[in-house]
């Protein structure tokens, strides 16, 4: 397994990265890594290329890959959801793991992949696959991203923060940078982890976001269940929902431009750390899909907003109900897998 840290040169790193992984925030650390690693920054409009596996094909792959650099030692290549495509196609790119060019770093995001494919198994044995996984024991890591945060953590603010927020690193990340900002630099304790880290609706809505962009319907319906139980207005859900996807949209519209990443978290108006979520969630979308997303939770606005009228409350919560799931459902539909 590969060591993703500062320590990475362009003279050290290998010519192919198979990256798998379900956690955002290892991938795109480990992403960002490789990149700062292999491209300077002012010199990424000449050597980065980026293609989508899901409907692709081996031939743009290899054309982008044989690129040579310029003005630079390497290129950076990045491809998406490489275990999405076709069997067939995978197999034409064997050959190259045999033979890779030295001068191109290729980097493969994948969610999950499937291991009796020849391209995965010979992948695995040349070393080129990584699976990067949530640690088994929580504590240890929340205190090194503590450290990298620059934040104070005692070992029983890590533990309860641990069960609070449980495995999602990239929401234990938020809350440790919350936190900090809670404490203004003083030790984080665990009553400042229970006065600031609960099941709020931010935390309720961040939850269905991520869910609704990974596709997961059943984790989308629990995070709208919980958003009932704690009797959140569904208004009120329709317009965080609205406000993420014009970030999503945002975003989309500064990776287009070729924004660094500061620049496009004011755009986008987070804190950087936020970003890496919002990006990787933006991938999962067409710039038309943000568009009909968007149309779509106007139109459920608007539905919602009828019902003020009713006299029937019950009813009318049970209606709302329908109608924000009926909602997730077709946002879900938009969200590529």
């Amino acid at each position: 397994m590969a060591t993703f840290d500062g320590k990475l040169t362009a003279a050290t790193l290998e010519p192919v990265y198979i990256l798998v992984s379900q956690e955002s925030l290892l991938m795109s650390r480990a992403h960002k890594a490789l990149l700062d690693a292999a491209v300077p920054e002012d010199l990424r409009g000449f050597n980065c290329d980026q293609l989508q596996g899901k409907g692709g094909d081996a031939a743009s792959i290899l054309a982008a890959a044989q690129t040579l650099p310029m003005m630079a030692s390497k290129r950076f290549l990045l491809v998406r959801g490489l275990e999405s495509m076709q069997a067939g196609e995978l197999a034409k790119l064997v050959p190259y793991l045999e033979e890779p060019n030295p001068s191109t770093v290729l980097v493969a995001l994948c969610q999950k992949v499937d291991k009796r494919i020849k391209f995965f198994q010979r992948a695995k044995k040349l070393k080129f696959l990584h699976e990067l996984g949530v640690p088994k024991r929580l504590g240890p890591w929340i205190r090194e991203e503590a450290k990298r945060q620059d934040a104070t953590l005692s070992s029983a603010a890590a533990d309860r923060l641990g069960v609070v927020v449980g495995p999602d690193l990239a929401r234990l990340g938020l809350a440790i940078e919350q936190l900090a900002l809670y404490t203004n630099g003083n030790p984080i304790e665990v009553d400042d982890v229970d006065d600031l880290i609960a099941d709020t609706r931010e935390r309720s809505v961040f939850e269905l976001t991520d869910a609704i962009a990974s596709r997961n319907h059943g984790r989308a319906q629990r995070a709208v269940a919980g958003l009932f139980e704690q009797r959140q207005s569904s208004i009120g859900v329709v317009m965080m929902l609205a406000r993420h996807m014009r970030q999503l949209g945002l975003c989309q519209a500064g990776i287009q431009q070729r924004l660094g990443k500061s620049e496009l978290a004011k755009k986008v108006a987070v804190p950087p750390f936020v970003l890496d979520k919002l990006a990787d969630q933006a991938g999962h979308y067409s710039v038309r899909g943000v568009a009909q997303a968007l149309t779509l939770l106007g139109e459920a606005d608007r539905t919602l907003k009828g019902f003020g009228g009713s006299s029937k409350v019950l009813g009318r919560s049970l209606a709302e109900r329908v109608v924000v799931e009926g909602l997730v459902r077709d946002l879900i539909g938009l969200a590529s897998r």
